[in-house]
């Protein structure tokens, strides 16, 4: 059986943003001679990991849409022949996977689609769609399969929830023509989170029940991924990666030999645990990625109750993680109903205060089905459900105390603010005084920052 597994490309507003971002990012590594990671490229874990559920003897094709040449797409995708074609896609993806879905179906081609679009609006997904898979695919998709196969494919298939993630296949990265052209390399060790934020579509899907791979299964996946990519950079995808303690030990432990630089998403927590922090350094983990969200008590409390108890640690914690030469990479949604014109100045003036690695920064995004849409369409402040829109940098939603216009604008004036020469520069130099007082030996010092892939800081 011939079977296509198909990354839809975004929304063209998003893709319009990658490519300015890029093009940006481009200049200010000219200009400043400093290294900087372009726009992220990452392959569709979830195809690669659903594909992994077959066995050897179908034929597989994985086509990431976003980077097929446009001219390219038409030839290598609508005029092949497969007897399935399986689509995953986030909500800025979804008008596209639907095309590409009705293209494959006039042709009489079955189609399946899953990801966290179709999970949260199933009923929509089915409208374009023969089969929707809802949540997890390691235990939705084989039950689909084997139903397939008998000729019986049922309409939907929803998981429990509860998968055990030590039985997941390995990620068919094989499947990836070139994986060299992918910037970092998708891992997932945990999934599932404890805590509930309002704007979170991934608890809804996933559950809070969190569950774990075992530390070997990580480092077959990594050491496989080596021997196609010998140098990668490795991205965990896991909502919350650092909350089981005793088990985010283990697992640094197991890759710390590995020699891979990498990264992931964990909460400001982590910085009250000392023997956590050096494990992180000593595993050549470049960066953490923590949702800050917001900088106002208010805000924390409506939507994510165990940060607003964290909220005052928030400097201290930044400074202590760095302390470890692991830089972190704040991120922030602006929007929230007590965000007024100060917010941006606010958010500007901490991360200064702060001398954080890298920021994010996004637009308060109302994704269908979780607890802040829900909230947002019963007062009525849901202002657009086009989801080519849903991708962080539109305002979709009436905020309280911000026009639309302000938002956008003062959104972007962050992002100029935190890329220009004298900042990147200014960041330089305060990451070459860590490196400095951690590895005082220059040849040491060299050989660490080149695993890392940061020399530009020694």
């Amino acid at each position: 059986m011939k079977i296509a597994f198909i990354s839809p490309r975004g929304s063209e507003s998003n893709q319009q943003n990658n490519i300015l971002n890029s093009i940006y990012q481009r200049l200010m590594k000219f200009l400043t001679f400093i290294e900087i990671e372009d726009v992220e490229f990452m392959p569709n874990l979830g195809l690669l990991t659903i594909a992994g559920c077959l066995d050897d003897h179908h034929e597989l094709r994985y086509i990431e849409e976003d980077y097929v040449d446009e001219s390219q797409v038409e030839p290598l995708m609508f005029d092949e022949h497969f007897d399935l074609v399986c689509i995953s896609a986030v909500n800025s993806q979804a008008s596209r996977a639907y095309e590409i879905a009705g293209i494959f179906r006039k042709r009489g081609i079955y189609t399946v689609i899953g990801g966290l679009h179709a999970s949260m609006l199933p009923d929509e997904a089915k409208q374009h769609v023969d089969t929707v898979i809802i949540g997890e695919g390691e235990d939705t998709f084989p039950r689909f399969f084997r139903d397939f196969e008998n000729g019986e494919p049922k309409p939907f298939y929803k998981s429990s929830g509860k998968f055990d993630l030590r039985l997941a296949p390995k990620p068919r990265f094989d499947l990836i023509k070139n994986i060299t052209r992918f910037n970092k390399i998708t891992v997932q060790a945990t999934r599932g989170c404890p805590h509930r934020c309002e704007f979170c579509c991934l608890y809804e899907v996933y559950g809070h029940k969190y569950r774990k791979k075992s530390p070997r299964q990580i480092v077959r996946e990594i050491e496989y991924i080596k021997e196609l990519y010998p140098h990668p950079f490795i991205s965990f995808a896991d909502e919350n990666m650092l909350v089981d303690r005793k088990y985010s030990k283990e697992l640094l432990r197991a890759i710390a030999p590995l020699d891979v630089r990498w990264e992931g998403y964990c909460d400001i927590s982590i910085a009250d645990d000392d023997e956590l922090l050096q494990l992180l350094a000593d595993s050549n983990c470049v960066l953490q990625m923590i949702g800050l969200e917001s900088l106002n008590l208010d805000n924390l409390k409506d939507v994510a109750p165990f940060k607003a108890k964290m909220l005052g640690d928030y400097a201290w914690a930044v400074e202590k993680i760095q302390s470890y030469g692991v830089g972190v990479m704040g991120l922030f949604m602006i929007g929230f109903d007590h965000d007024d014109e100060n917010v941006f100045t606010e958010i500007r003036d901490f991360i200064k205060q702060t001398d954080m690695f890298d920021v994010d920064f996004a637009i308060v995004c109302p994704i269908p089905g979780t607890r802040l849409y829900k909230r947002l369409k019963k007062e009525g402040r849901i202002t657009s459900e086009d989801w080519d829109n849903y991708a962080w940098y539109n305002v979709n939603f009436q905020p309280k105390k911000l026009s639309p216009k302000q938002l956008k604008e003062g959104i972007m004036w962050l992002f100029k603010e935190f890329n220009t020469p004298e900042e990147v520069g200014r960041k330089k130099e305060r990451f070459q005084q860590i490196y400095r007082r951690l590895y005082p030996d220059e040849i040491y010092r060299r050989n660490k920052l080149e695993k890392l892939g940061m020399l530009q800081y020694g």
